[in-house]
């Protein structure tokens, strides 16, 4: 696997990661519960929520758009896709659903005919990153922290 590729695989568990602690943070206030690290529902426990039933959470808890739905859907599928398939070679072979959603990335977001398929993925891929958390972001009302310059302490 390029290297390209081995950076959005872990740009997305590391967007996940941001992903899921947002809807935890959201849906412990929702819910009124205080210690979400150590509840049974929202913590690290064998009958906590899965990284699938928080998305499927705030999917049901807000008036999302079909195409936001639709995202959060995809962001989620192709987490799964990523674990699943973490032995991959390339990128497009971590795309193994029935689902497709390595062609429906590449609808959702265009990318220039002559670029060849590996990177099209890897660029659409950063797209929906960006774009799922941001919508996360938003829709919990809990702020996206936003790296504008790299600290001197990481070059």
């Amino acid at each position: 696997m390029e290297i390209s590729e081995v950076k959005v695989r872990n740009e997305f568990f590391v967007s996940a990661l941001f992903v899921e602690s947002t809807i935890t943070d959201y849906l412990s206030e929702k819910l009124n519960i205080k210690d979400s690290i150590n509840s049974e529902l929202l913590g690290n426990h064998d009958n906590a929520l899965s990284f699938s039933d928080k998305i499927y959470a705030l999917m049901e808890s807000e008036n999302l758009s079909i195409i936001d739905k639709s995202k959060l859907s995809v962001f989620r599928e192709i987490h799964l896709e990523f674990i699943r398939n973490s032995g991959a070679y390339s990128l497009e072979e971590s795309f193994t659903s029935d689902d497709s959603n390595d062609d429906f990335l590449l609808i959702l977001y265009p990318q220039n005919d002559y670029l060849p398929r590996e990177e099209k993925l890897t660029n659409a891929c950063y797209q929906l990153i960006g774009e799922v958390s941001e919508l996360v972001s938003d829709y919990t009302n809990i702020p996206e922290v936003k790296m504008t310059k790299r600290n001197r302490f990481f070059n």
